[in-house]
C-alpha cells in the first residue's frame, strides 16, 4: 500500500509504462505474425512450384510426346511446367525482396524483448528509470515492427 504521494505516483508512472509496453508488444505480435505467414506462404508457394515444375518435366521426359493420353500432350506439359516456373520464380524473388524471414526474426527478437520487460516492469525487479530507458531502446531498435 503506498504510504506518500511520491510512491502513488511511482505507481501510476509504473502502471503507465506497462501499458505502454503491452500495446507495443500487441503491436509487434501482430506485425511478427503477418511476417510467419507471409513468408509461410511464399516459401510453401516456392517449394510445391519447384517440385510440381520438376515432376510435369520429368513426366514428359519419360512418357514422350503423349504424357496422359487423351488429357495432356508435350505441349500442354511443357505450357504447365512454364507456368509454374514462372510462379515460383515470382514467388521466390518477392520474398528476397520483402526479406520475410529477416523481418519475422526482427519481429520475434522485438517480441522477446517486450515481454521480457513486461516481466521485469511488473515485478519491479528493476528501477523505473531502468525500464523506461530499455523500453525507449527497443523502440528506437525495432521501429520497423512497432510501428505497422
Amino acid at each position: 500500500m503506498p504510504r506518500n504521494n511520491q510512491e502513488v505516483q511511482s505507481e501510476g508512472e509504473r502502471g503507465s509504462v506497462i501499458q505502454r509496453i503491452r500495446a507495443s508488444l500487441s503491436q509487434a505480435d501482430a506485425y511478427t505474425r503477418r511476417q510467419q505467414r507471409l513468408n509461410s506462404t511464399l516459401t510453401l508457394a516456392t517449394t510445391v512450384g519447384s517440385a510440381l515444375t520438376a515432376f510435369i518435366t520429368a513426366l514428359t521426359a519419360a512418357q514422350g510426346p503423349t504424357v496422359i493420353p487423351g488429357i495432356l500432350d508435350w505441349q500442354g506439359a511443357c505450357t504447365i511446367g512454364a507456368v509454374l516456373s514462372f510462379i515460383t520464380t515470382v514467388c521466390s524473388g518477392l520474398s528476397q525482396q520483402l526479406n520475410t524471414s529477416q523481418k519475422f526474426v526482427l519481429g520475434s527478437q522485438c517480441v522477446g524483448r517486450l515481454r521480457a520487460l513486461e516481466l521485469v516492469a511488473s515485478t519491479q525487479s528493476r528501477g523505473m528509470s531502468e525500464v523506461t530507458n530499455e523500453y525507449a531502446e527497443i523502440l528506437q531498435m525495432y521501429a520497423e515492427a512497432l510501428n505497422k
